[in-house]
């Protein structure tokens, strides 16, 4: 759904050399949940749902990460995703910085990013029922606002995703903890999608 955005196409195409691999059964990470038949209806859920499920990562051409969004993305807000990850490519490439300059600099642009983000995108990712339930459970989560704040709960995920990049400056792929980086709530579960007999779990 959103891949076939016609946006999302062209900024691909212009900006970056697509490939896909398939994880099911063959990474520790990779959640499961129930097969959509393809007779069934595409649903829009939040971003980030399905984070176990499919990862977009962004690397440069030496295979150092620069972003990654984990689960959906809504096309609107897939784009602004995709043009940090064009910015940050373009730190990485930037010549006359020190690597700790450039490290300091990818630190503020995700975290800027993140402060940044509306309202509308904020509540467009928001956690799924079961996902909140689990970390709220986790006492040391950094999903946790913590001591101080004025709202209490947890953060939503786009903001934490972009914490937790902000303390991975440019990891080369083969380091990059994706198990740790996506673990935003469960791991399995089932929807229905108004499959007769089945249930939420």
């Amino acid at each position: 759904m959103t891949l076939s955005n016609q946006h999302v196409i062209d900024r691909l195409g212009r900006n970056f050399v697509a490939a896909w691999g398939n994880i099911n059964g063959k990474k520790d990470y990779a959640g499961t949940s129930n097969t959509n038949l393809p007779t069934q209806a595409a649903k829009e859920v939040t971003n980030c749902a399905g984070h176990h499920n499919a990862q977009m990562v962004f690397l440069t051409s030496d295979g150092r990460v620069l972003h990654c969004l984990p689960g959906f993305w809504n096309a609107q807000y897939l784009l602004q995703e995709m043009d940090l990850a064009v910015q940050l490519g373009k730190l990485y490439y930037k010549r006359g910085l020190s690597s700790a300059e450039r490290n300091r600099e990818y630190l503020d642009l995700h975290l800027r990013h993140a402060l940044d983000h509306s309202v509308a995108l904020r509540y467009a990712s928001q956690h799924q029922g079961f996902d909140k339930m689990n970390l709220e459970k986790r006492a040391l989560s950094d999903f946790h606002r913590k001591k101080g704040f004025v709202t209490a709960g947890l953060k939503t995920p786009d903001q934490v995703l972009h914490e937790r990049l902000a303390e991975r400056p440019f990891l080369p792929f083969e380091s990059f903890d994706v198990k740790r980086f996506v673990d935003m709530g469960r791991k399995q579960y089932k929807y229905d999608y108004g499959v007769p007999g089945k249930g939420k779990t």
